[in-house]
């Protein structure tokens, strides 16, 4: 019986001390999706006016540098046939985190915007990755991948800068 409740306790003492990292993740989290809620809502709005300024902005500072984002840019806008009239976000959230003493070293979200729907009645699908976090080269923080994806699923065209 002893020997129960002291693991009882145990795992008691453990729940509670990881009790503030938790909620630390789930704050993050909800963070996050509404960062890619933003994200989205701005990514939708330059496609349809191929402002590729704004998409160029959201690319985190290491892709700029890249000399071909800009007409990377021009030639995703080739692939959309039409304005988007719809779409849903479906915020898939991590895909990757980096944590170390307590201390988020990176961290990388997903958001997916699905069942988009253009004036001209064709269908496809966008992933975006961002870091939100990435200690190692802060230059890396935001978007690195850009994908547009037919309604079948199929890749259309994507950026990419790692």
């Amino acid at each position: 019986m002893k020997k129960w409740l002291f693991v009882i306790l145990a795992c008691l003492l453990g729940v509670s001390s990881s009790g503030c990292a938790v909620t630390q993740v789930f704050e993050n989290k909800a963070d996050n999706q509404k960062h890619a809620e933003k994200v989205s809502k701005k990514l939708i709005c330059y496609i349809n006016e191929k402002d590729v300024d704004g998409i160029e902005q959201l690319f985190n500072k290491f892709s700029q540098k890249e000399e071909k984002l800009r007409e990377d840019i021009e030639d995703f806008f080739d692939y959309i046939d039409g304005e988007i009239v719809d779409y849903n976000i479906n915020f898939r959230g991590e895909v990757g985190s980096w944590v170390e003493d307590g201390k988020w070293l990176e961290q990388e979200v997903q958001t997916n915007l699905e069942n988009i729907i253009t004036d001209t009645g064709t269908k496809y699908y966008i992933v975006f990755r961002e870091y939100m976090i990435y200690k190692k080269d802060e230059t890396k923080e935001g978007l690195c991948l850009l994908t547009l994806r037919d309604e079948n699923n199929h890749v259309l065209f994507s950026i990419f800068y790692d």
